[in-house]
């Protein structure tokens, strides 16, 4: 008996630990990241997160930056159905690792966007990643304003000579 309570008990903390709990912007940003991976035509069926490894948001004057990682697993159901309840994942599907970058604005409008799904595979998803931090930053900057942001060096400033 108190076998099976130490598993319940164990079991019960790592469903607390591993669950992240994402905010109100988190959360639409998973929405908009889903969407936007189940358009791509080469997507046939339907893919259901499993689990969300980081996610960060962070206030902008024009919105806020969402970036998501998270996980998707193949389901039974075509990918016109992804939104269904009944579409359960396959235990043997195939298994997506997800990088998202979302910037929606104060209604949570979408600015900017960028979704990157590989399969999910041993060693390259380190480099995979990498390139598309560029990508991740320019939907960062999306709908701010260019002059706002002033970095070193952007202004030149020099004190004229004196004439001889």
């Amino acid at each position: 008996m108190w076998r099976l309570l130490i598993l319940l008990a164990l079991w019960l903390g790592t469903e607390v630990v591993g669950g992240t709990e994402l905010t109100t912007v988190q959360r639409r940003g998973l929405q908009v990241a889903l969407e936007e991976f189940h358009k791509h035509p080469p997507v046939q069926w339907a893919f259901q997160e499993t689990s969300v490894d980081s996610a960060m948001d962070m206030p902008f004057p024009a919105g806020t930056f969402v970036r998501l990682e998270f996980r998707l697993q193949q389901t039974g159901c075509r990918k016109k159905d992804w939104k269904k309840p009944e579409c359960k994942v396959k235990p043997n599907g195939r298994k997506r690792k997800c990088l998202a970058c979302i910037k929606l604005d104060p209604e949570h409008k979408v600015l900017g966007r960028m979704v990157h799904c590989p399969i999910e595979t041993q060693g390259q998803v380190s480099r995979a990643e990498e390139l598309q931090e560029p990508q991740c930053s320019k939907v960062q900057r999306a709908g701010e304003d260019p002059h706002s942001f002033y970095f070193p060096g952007q202004f030149a400033f020099s004190k004229a000579l004196p004439p001889s």
